[in-house]
């Protein structure tokens, strides 16, 4: 099974907030779990980097959660590091779909604004332990679009486009004002 990661789109049709929950679902499930990717063409794995430590988590034991709420063994230890708030919040931010299609997408992806954001979250998510993840998150987005006009987190995950997705957790603290401006609040 393959696996990307995700980014968001923001102009066509798409509200600050709606880009600023999807980052936060973003960061939400990739920090709270940590992963490591090993692929040929594409992810399977996300690999979480806190200072010299690293964790991997397969991206199929994140859908698995996602698409039943099952806890994998291998997904069991990282949540010790979660609530059961912060497990539903990944969860719903995991299935969550995203409805912008391959257009809306790409024109957001190109414009100042979306290439600003996407090095942002580029610095977060990498492809390499000093690459900025820019490029890779705009294809993931393009692809996981071009394959549904509703798509998902896992979905961008699984069209990220290189061997190793790397999360960075201390930088992620950096887009703590998306996480504010999306507010996340389960029913």
């Amino acid at each position: 099974m393959t696996t990307k990661e995700i980014m968001i789109d923001h102009k066509s049709n798409c509200s600050k907030k709606t880009l600023s929950s999807f980052l936060l679902a973003i960061s939400c499930g990739l920090l709270s779990v940590t992963t490591n990717i090993q692929s040929g063409i594409a992810a399977e794995r996300i690999k979480l980097v806190y200072g010299p430590f690293t964790c991997s988590l397969s991206v199929e034991s994140l859908k698995v959660y996602a698409e039943t709420g099952e806890v994998t063994p291998e997904f069991k230890p990282y949540t010790k590091f979660l609530n059961q708030q912060n497990l539903m919040q990944l969860r719903h931010w995991l299935q969550k779909d995203f409805d912008r299609n391959v257009v809306g997408i790409h024109e957001y992806t190109h414009s100042p604004n979306g290439e600003e954001l996407l090095q942002e979250i580029g610095a977060v998510v990498t492809t390499h332990s000093k690459r900025n993840g820019f490029y890779a998150i705009r294809s993931a987005l393009i692809q996981a679009a071009t394959k549904s006009d509703d798509w998902t987190i896992i979905d961008v995950i699984q069209q990220f486009p290189t061997e190793n997705m790397q999360i960075n957790t201390k930088k992620l603290f950096t887009l703590k004002s998306f996480w504010k401006e999306s507010n996340v609040s389960q029913h």
